[in-house]
């Protein structure tokens, strides 16, 4: 449950509140707590990870194992280096020079770092070394045909390392590829005053007014420290004017804006800073007319978070509002051309073009630029989904069905689901992958994999959570993520298998037996379907019963003890804060909440999901604002979209996914879709269909 919004859950369930002075006591048996009969039946295991493989040390190796990582996690380059000479075992080895290297890298030489860099390929944070190493290369003393080697045709990844690379090529008559490289770095690369200042040294005499206004643009955006005021010395006069013009309205002051002209006063950046000035003094629907000539022509990454929720809080002011041009003003032709704020915004333009300005072939322009743009199959089915109904919307049935094919390519994602679904298709959930022992074997001999198993065994488990979710992001295929989940599941670490699971599925490696752990949930009166305690459970805890959040919610359903308290006390069995780690006390006390929300919202599983997450009380607000998606002519889809916080708006999606993948386990791997059916309800005129009877007696 989202932390942000945990407390507001008192705020909904007053009558639970008044219980949360209770105190834990000492109780009899889980049993007698919950109460007879016992369940009929025990709960479905989880998938049985294979037996790990152990990695042992001699016992002097262990020994300065431990002394070795304890030198470098403290810093002691010295200790570090004396316990890697004395390591006869090359993994245990590798491993304390890693983490040398992860947290003394400034204390260390050019060679050491070029050593470590090309011993550790492979292992995470690979980029940190690969930088440490540029910093430091122009003391190595190699020459500067020996630095372009070095680079191999790849580009620096730091504003040291560029700069050494381009007074190579300087050095060897290679002007042009010298020009081109710090010319590129200048404008459109982000970095800290002093590497500025040593790239402009140098490279001064290549650097036009044009770069300057480019790089100016470029940190102005961003956090606007001393590289942006030292750039912005080098503008020329006119320009400077309206730089200054930016940094005063960050700063709260109008004063330098009044004073340009209207041409610039109507430039992308002034017009951005000065929309954001006039929306902190509740000027909203002003900042939203002057976002009309805010940047259209392409936001650096640094930049686009900031844009993005600059340009986000006005497109809901102007839902609120129920001003949809002015909406559709805000989040369109944001100059973001890449990242999920880019999907984001362009997701916004077309929803609000397509459902509320009544303008499809607009609409459809936006979704395509989402497919372009997104990467995950959440994010790929989102925009063929989209572009179907677009499609449909122009009367291209034909151009409708070829997207909602394509997006019910992902039928474990919401989008693909309802895209699925619009085809008459069936859930069929693929079967995992069963590793044949050649591939076992493989996957075993690769050093971070052995890496990952001796910090596991010699119970270095926060760096065994790094290593195991770098693996997750570079397993080429599904079997090697099926060996990774099962190998850290293996060791007890259900909260870093679910991440490494859902980690693969964003990159098209489904596995579904693995990724949607199995478990019965108690039988409670009053309590809705398995299949959405089951989807509620896999977004709140992964089904890890030990996870505490930051706000305290506890278990595998993630309650709060003075919400827990107050839900015990009402179905009449005793309450201990100790047993929310106990899975099936939690479940049954969870499962009966959220009945409670279910019954509250009449039903409505979409308004059930969003209290669970962001409170009982946001979801009538959220109405208020989005429209009621129980009401007869309203579709859900459009309040699920609207919910202004995005954790939400995810949560309630992945629930309602997660609730078909768990009926189709089920049904022995495979059912119905029912998702736009699940939508409505607890809706006015709801009425289930034959095969959502079927699914969910």
């Amino acid at each position: 449950m989202n932390i942000r919004f945990r407390n507001a859950l008192l705020i909904g369930c007053a009558a639970l509140a008044a219980t949360a002075v209770a105190h834990a006591q000492v109780l009899d048996p889980i049993g007698d707590l919950l109460g007879q009969p016992k369940l009929p039946a025990a709960p479905v295991p989880y998938t049985v990870a294979k037996q790990t493989v152990a990695r042992p040390l001699s016992s002097s190796d262990q020994a300065m194992f431990a002394q070795g990582m304890a030198a470098a996690k403290r810093g002691d380059v010295a200790g570090a280096k004396s316990a890697v000479a004395s390591l006869s075992d090359p993994i245990a080895r590798k491993l304390v020079t890693w983490a040398m290297v992860d947290v003394s890298s400034t204390s260390l030489g050019f060679y050491d770092l070029d050593a470590a860099r090309r011993e550790l390929d492979g292992f995470p944070r690979g980029a940190r070394r690969q930088i440490a190493a540029e910093k430091v290369l122009e003391t190595s003393g190699k020459s500067p045909a020996q630095i372009v080697e070095w680079f191999a045709g790849q580009e620096p990844q730091s504003a040291p390392g560029a700069t050494a690379l381009a007074s190579a090529y300087r050095s060897l008559g290679r002007q042009a590829e010298a020009t081109s490289l710090v010319r590129r770095w200048w404008r459109d690369k982000s970095f800290e005053a002093d590497a500025q200042r040593a790239m402009l040294t140098r490279f001064g005499d290549v650097l036009t007014p044009e770069d300057h206004i480019r790089r100016a643009d470029v940190l102005l955006y961003g956090a606007q420290g001393p590289a942006a005021r030292d750039v912005v010395t080098l503008l020329p006069a006119d320009r400077q004017a309206a730089a200054l013009a930016r940094i005063a309205l960050r700063g709260n002051s109008d004063t330098g804006f009044n004073g340009l002209t209207p041409d610039d006063q109507a430039s992308p950046g002034v017009a951005f800073e000065r929309a954001s000035f006039l929306r902190r003094r509740g000027q909203d629907s002003q900042a939203t007319a002057a976002l009309s000539t805010a940047a259209t022509d392409g936001v650096t990454s640094d930049g686009a978070d900031r844009v993005w929720d600059e340009r986000y809080r006005l497109t809901l002011s102007a839902i609120r509002s129920g001003d949809w041009r002015a909406a559709y003003r805000a989040a369109a032709n944001t100059g973001l051309n890449s990242g999920a704020d880019a999907t984001e915004a362009e997701f916004y333009a077309g929803w609000i073009a397509l459902n509320r300005l009544g303008e499809p072939a607009t609409a459809a322009r936006h979704f395509a630029a989402i497919e372009r743009i997104g990467q995950s199959p959440i994010t790929r089915a989102r925009a063929f989904y989209w572009m179907a109904r677009a499609a449909e919307a122009q009367g291209d049935r034909t151009a409708a069905e070829t997207y909602y094919s394509r997006g019910a390519e992902h039928v474990t994602t919401f989008y693909g689901q309802l895209s699925a679904e619009k085809l008459g298709l069936k859930l069929v959930l693929p079967a995992d992958p069963v590793p044949t022992e050649a591939e076992r074997a493989k996957f075993e001999r690769q050093d971070v994999v052995q890496a990952m198993r001796l910090l596991a065994d010699q119970n270095q488990r926060d760096l065994f959570k790094v290593f195991a979710l770098h693996i997750d992001d570079i397993v080429p295929n599904r079997t090697e993520a099926a060996l990774l989940i099962d190998a850290v599941r293996g060791y007890g670490d259900q909260d870093t298998s679910m991440k490494a699971a859902r980690g693969a599925a964003q990159r098209g490696l489904i596995l579904a037996d693995r990724a949607y752990p199995y478990r019965t949930p108690p039988e409670v009166a009053g309590a809705p379907e398995p299949a959405l305690v089951l989807g509620i459970t896999r977004q709140e805890s992964g089904f890890d019963p030990a996870v505490r959040s930051g706000a305290d919610a506890r278990g595998m359903m993630q309650l709060l003890p003075s919400t827990a308290a107050g839900v015990a006390r009402k179905m009449g069995v005793g309450y201990s804060a100790a047993l929310l780690y106990e899975p099936d006390y939690n479940m049954r006390l969870g499962s009966s909440f959220l009945g409670s929300l279910v019954n509250g919202f009449s039903g409505s599983y979409v308004l059930a999901a969003a209290g669970y997450n962001a409170g009982p009380g946001r979801p009538p607000q959220w109405i208020a604002m989005c429209g009621d998606p129980r009401a007869g002519g309203q579709d859900p889809l459009d309040f699920i979209e609207c919910i202004p916080f995005s954790e939400t708006r995810n949560y309630v999606m992945r629930v309602m996914e997660n609730m078909q993948v768990y009926r189709a386990k089920a049904n022995g791997g495979s059912a119905p879709i029912t998702l736009s059916n699940d939508l409505r309800r607890g809706s006015y005129n709801y009425t289930p269909t034959a095969s959502a009877v079927a699914s969910n007696p």
